[in-house]
């Protein structure tokens, strides 16, 4: 028998604190050598401005393994009242290959990048940090904000969006949400001023982040741009930046963020200071000192997706969750 989840189900079990762990721990097993995991495989769909993803991996510390089909279709909100995600995992049982469980990815989806997001602030961001600039206020928007409170002891946002509604509507939320102090920037610049921990998280595709606005010792978190079409961070971040982590270097190489500025000759691979993974098991140093600028360059991994998932199958079959057929 397979394990139908479906959205309701997934949300009824998961909160970011079990999305979190289950995301450092795949980045412990990745930093252990103890998974298999090849770069994800897109379908560009043009005509529609979207894309289909396929993300397999196999994580042998907990024998679980599988698939998350997502899509990415940023016009389906204002077009069809859809989410421009939509995601599906099939978790499958390594010792017979039979599926496991079939459920919802999009509610996983959104908390396991926020968990990435946060595992990168934790190893990486000063442990004092208590300011965030949170660009790009979408569904990302709101689960990395909450990562971070998981990590750190935020006490203030300070946030921008290019549509105004959207600040509005996510201050009223988050402050409610989080107790925190939302502020809304009038533009990427102000928003990044005087903070610790900076969030992009939008599908820009040009350059929304300038090394010059970056303050000493600040940490960075670039979530957004994760195919070549997206750039987030103009090629000046590279060169305020001290520190250069990312999840998943084949991944990373191939997008906006990291090809056009190897293109231009402003960062080379050898440049990359570590996998996240890497640090999370103790083989490189993370934050090292409090006037360092670190970034991290998150593009989303299986194991993120697997590790979260089979968290939830096995809780789902714990408390009765779900409708096998």
């Amino acid at each position: 028998m397979t394990l139908f989840l479906t959205q309701k189900d997934v949300e009824s079990i998961l909160d970011m604190k079990g999305a979190l762990e289950a995301v450092e721990s795949g980045f412990r097993e990745m930093g252990l050598g103890q998974i298999e995991m090849p770069p994800r495989v897109y379908l560009h769909f043009e005509k529609y401005n979207g894309v289909l993803i396929a993300m397999p991996a196999y994580i042998k510390g907990l024998d679980a393994a599988g698939v998350k089909i997502v899509t990415v279709h940023s016009e389906n909100p204002s077009k069809y009242n859809l989410p421009s995600v939509i995601a599906t995992i099939i978790l499958n049982d390594p010792t017979r290959g039979t599926p496991l469980a079939i459920m919802d990815g999009t509610y996983i989806t959104a908390l396991r990048t926020g968990g990435a997001g946060a595992c990168g602030a934790k190893y990486l961001s000063r442990k004092d940090s208590k300011v965030a600039a949170i660009i790009g206020l979408g569904v990302q928007g709101r689960s990395q904000l909450m990562g971070l409170c998981e990590v750190r002891d935020i006490e203030k946002a300070k946030v921008f969006d290019a549509v105004p509604a959207a600040k509005r509507r996510y201050a009223e939320e988050m402050s409610t949400k989080l107790g925190l102090d939302i502020e809304a920037a009038d533009s990427v610049e102000a928003a990044v001023k005087d903070v610790d921990i900076v969030v992009t998280c939008t599908p820009s595709p040009k350059p929304i982040l300038k090394g010059e606005w970056i303050g000493e010792g600040t940490h960075i978190s670039a979530i957004g741009a994760d195919t070549a079409a997206k750039r987030e961070l103009d090629s000046s971040v590279f060169k305020r930046v001290d520190k250069v982590v990312v999840d998943f270097t084949p991944q990373a190489l191939v997008v906006g963020d990291f090809a056009a500025p190897i293109s231009e000759g402003v960062i080379k691979q050898e440049d990359i200071y570590a996998e996240l993974g890497e640090i999370v098991v103790g083989k490189k140093r993370g934050r090292e000192r409090s006037d360092e600028v670190t970034l991290f360059k998150a593009t989303g991994m299986a194991i993120q997706d697997v590790g979260t998932a089979f968290k939830v199958y096995n809780m789902a079959k714990q408390r009765g969750i779900g409708r096998e057929v």
